[in-house]
C-alpha cells in the first residue's frame, strides 16, 4: 500500500514487537496500518545483507542505533540496539528463551492479571513453531517462529567440554529450556531453522505481510513526536531521509520503537515527569513520572582465556550450551560458554588488558538485578540520542550476586577440560579470586550488558506512581497512545527478553483487535 495520510494504526518501530504488530492488525483487511522505521527495511531473505542474515555472529555497527550507555559511575560504553526493521531481533544473538511462569505473574500480580502465565502460556505456545518437539500442552508446532536446538554433533570441542564439566558439577540435563520447570545445562534453542540462518521478527512476520494492500512500510523515517487534537493521539510528525518533517495521521498510534527510542518518542511529545519537560522546553501533555525511568538491564561478565590455535572458533555460533541456575530466585543465573568474542566489540577493559583480538570463556548473565538505570533527553531535538543510564552496581546487592557468577564461572573454567585449551587468563588470577576487594575492583573495570533493556514505559495501574501503559498497553491519561514493546515490562523475566518481546506484540495485537 502506498504510503498515504491517514490510518487506522500508526506503528512506530518495526523491531521484535512492531513487527508482529504489524503483520496481526493488517490481517483485517479493513485496516489501515503504517509500519514506520527508522532504519532499513529489506523485503526478502535474497535482499538481506549477510551480517543480517548470519546467525553466527551479531552485527553490532552497520545496523545499529549508534548509542552508548553509562553502565556504572564511571564507565561509558556502546550500546548496539538495532536500527533495521526486525529491530534487535535482526542484529543480536539468537536466543529465544522464555521467561519463568513466576516471572509473567509477577506482572500479574503488580496489577496486570491479563498477563500472568496462565494467560501468556497459550501465546508462547502460538507463535513457536518447536522443530524439536513439536505440538504439545507447552509448545507449538505450526508458528511463525522457528526454534531449534543445538545437536550434539554440532557442537565446537569447548562448547562440549563446557556441557560435561557441568554435568561433573552436577548441573542437571535439561534437554528443553523453554519447558516451565527445566533448570541445568542443556542446549540453547535458538530461532533459525538450520545452523546458520537468523530468522529474525521480520523474516517470521513481516515479510508475508508486506504485500498486503492494507500495509504500508515506511524505512528511514525518524519520529519526532506524537500529534494530539482535544487530548487524542491523531498522528506523528516524522522526518524520512533527513528531509523535512511532515504529518501523518492516524485513528491510533502505536509506540514500538523499544526501551531506549519509545520513552524517547514520549518525552518529546511532552510525556513524562514534568520537571524533565520544562527543562528542555518541552510543553507538558501528561506528567507521567514513570517515563524513562525503571530501566532494566541484565549485567554480565565472565572468567575469559585467549584461545590456544585450533580453538578460535571463527565463524562459529558464540554460544550453543547454557546452564541455568538459581540464586536468589530460580533460573536468574545463566552461565555460558562463549565459543569466541570478538573484542573489538566487546569487553572494552579484557580488550585493554588481553594483547588479543579474540576471547573465549565462561559468562555468567545476572538475569534479575537490583540496579535502576534511566532514559532521559540530551536535547528536544530527535537527532540527538537520548541519555542511557543503565546504573549497573549501583545497588550494592548486585555486587554479590555477580561475584558469586564470577566464582562459579572460575569454578568450571578452571576445569582442565576448558583452561587446556587456552593460552592465559585475561585480568584474573587466583590473587583476585582470593581477594573480595579486587574481585569487586574487576567487577567495576569488566562488567558488560546483554543488551536486553525493559522498563521504561511500565505497565501498571493508574494509581501504580510509575506506571505509564494501562494492562491493554494505552497510556495512562491520553486517549488512543499505546505502547508495545520491552520497555512495558513491569520486571524482567529471568531470560533473554527476545522470545518474551514477540510474545507481548501477539498478546497486545489481540487486545487491540478487540479494543477496536
Amino acid at each position: 500500500m502506498p504510503v498515504s495520510s491517514t490510518y487506522d494504526d500508526i506503528i512506530v518501530g518495526a523491531g521484535s514487537a512492531g513487527a508482529v504488530l504489524a503483520a496481526r492488525l493488517s490481517e483485517d483487511p479493513r485496516r489501515r496500518v503504517l509500519l514506520v522505521e527508522a532504519g532499513r527495511h529489506y523485503p526478502s531473505e535474497a535482499a538481506t545483507p549477510e551480517d543480517l542474515l548470519d546467525a553466527n555472529a551479531m552485527s553490532l555497527v552497520k545496523h545499529s542505533w549508534g548509542y552508548t550507555a553509562q553502565l556504572t559511575r564511571d564507565r561509558r560504553a556502546m550500546y548496539p540496539l538495532g536500527k533495521v526493521t526486525g529491530g534487535s531481533s535482526a542484529v543480536g544473538n539468537t536466543v529465544v528463551i522464555r521467561g519463568t511462569p513466576e516471572d509473567y505473574d509477577e506482572w500479574a500480580a503488580a496489577g496486570n492479571p491479563l498477563w500472568s502465565w496462565e494467560h501468556v502460556l497459550p501465546v508462547f505456545r502460538a507463535l513457536e513453531d518447536d522443530l524439536d518437539f513439536g505440538e504439545s500442552d507447552v509448545h507449538g508446532g505450526s508458528g511463525p517462529v522457528p526454534i531449534r536446538r543445538w545437536r550434539p554433533e554440532e557442537l565446537t570441542e569447548v562448547q562440549q567440554s563446557f556441557l560435561d564439566v557441568c554435568r561433573d558439577a552436577g548441573h542437571p540435563w535439561a534437554e528443553d529450556h523453554n519447558h516451565p520447570e527445566s533448570t541445568g545445562v542443556g542446549p540453547i534453542p535458538s530461532n533459525r531453522r538450520d545452523p546458520r540462518i537468523r530468522v529474525s521478527a521480520t523474516g517470521a512476520y513481516l515479510w508475508r505481510a508486506s504485500t498486503r494492500e492494507n500495509l504500508a512500510i515506511l524505512p528511514h523515517a525518524l519520529v519526532d513526536r506524537i500529534v494530539f487534537e482535544h487530548g487524542r493521539a491523531t498522528g506523528v510528525v516524522l522526518s524520512v531521509d533527513g528531509g523535512a518533517y511532515g504529518e501523518v495521521r492516524g485513528r491510533r498510534v502505536i509506540l514500538a520503537a523499544g526501551a531506549v527510542a519509545t520513552p524517547a518518542v514520549l518525552l518529546r511529545s511532552g510525556i513524562g515527569p514534568a520537571e524533565d519537560l520544562r527543562a528542555l522546553g518541552i510543553p507538558v501533555r501528561a506528567d507521567l513520572a514513570g517515563v524513562g525511568a525503571n530501566l532494566t538491564d541484565q549485567p554480565r561478565i565472565g572468567v575469559f582465556m585467549t584461545p590456544k590455535p585450533g580453538y578460535e572458533n571463527e565463524g562459529k555460533s558464540t554460544g550453543q550450551i547454557v546452564t541455568r541456575t538459581s540464586g536468589s530466585r530460580f533460573n536468574d543465573q545463566y552461565l555460558a560458554m562463549v565459543n569466541r568474542f570478538d573484542l573489538t566489540m566487546h569487553f572494552p577493559e579484557l580488550r585493554r588488558v588481553a594483547g588479543a583480538r579474540t576471547v573465549f570463556g565462561v559468562m555468567v548473565v545476572l538475569r534479575r538485578q537490583h540496579s535502576r538505570g534511566r532514559v532521559t533527553l540530551a536535547a528536544a531535538n530527535p537527532y540527538a540520542a537520548p541519555r542511557v543510564d543503565l546504573g549497573f552496581l549501583s545497588d550494592e546487592r548486585d555486587y554479590g550476586l555477580l561475584a558469586d557468577g564470577v566464582r562459579s564461572c572460575w569454578k568450571l573454567a578452571r576445569s582442565p577440560k576448558i583452561c587446556d585449551k587456552g593460552e592465559q587468563l585475561v585480568a584474573l588470577d587466583e590473587s583476585v579470586m582470593d581477594d573480595d576487594e579486587a574481585l569487586r575492583s574487576y567487577l567495576e573495570r569488566a562488567v558488560d550488558s546483554a543488551y536486553n533493556p525493559v522498563g521504561t514505559a511500565r505497565m501498571g495501574p493508574a494509581d501504580d506512581p510509575l506506571a505509564v501503559v494501562d494492562q491493554q498497553c494505552a497510556v495512562h491519561g491520553v486517549k488512543n497512545l499505546h505502547v508495545v514493546d520491552a520497555s512495558i515490562m513491569p520486571s524482567m523475566v529471568c531470560a533473554n527478553t527476545h522470545l518474551s518481546v514477540v510474545m507481548i506484540g501477539e498478546r497486545a495485537a489481540a487486545l487491540l483487535r478487540e479494543a477496536q
